[in-house]
């Protein structure tokens, strides 16, 4: 999961999630932006792939490993804003690499 204890939120914040990777498995997957178990001291997310669409190319023999997201770079970038124990309002911003999150 990812901890977001020092952000000293108050009450669960609003967050937004995206996934980036050098590759383009990335853009196939799943679950990235579904953030599941949130509370105002992180989350977690389940990323899966590959998405089965009518744009997806025939490449559907691979799945989501750890291996794969750190060969490929793969990071899942996520802001937090909500209401701070000691600083009222606050925005968070910071990027974690995904290599065994998931």
């Amino acid at each position: 999961g990812i901890n977001a204890e020092y952000g000293g939120f108050v009450s669960v914040p609003i967050v937004t999630t995206s996934l980036h990777g050098d590759d383009y498995h990335h853009t196939l997957t799943v679950g990235a932006t579904s953030l599941r178990y949130l509370t105002k001291s992180g989350f977690t997310v389940r990323v899966v792939g590959p998405a089965w669409t009518e744009y997806s190319n025939t490449d559907h023999t691979w799945t989501v490993t750890p291996e794969l997201a750190t060969n490929n770079n793969w990071n899942l970038n996520w802001f937090a804003m909500g209401t701070c124990a000691e600083h009222g309002p606050l925005l968070r911003d910071l990027t974690f690499i995904i290599t065994y999150r998931f």
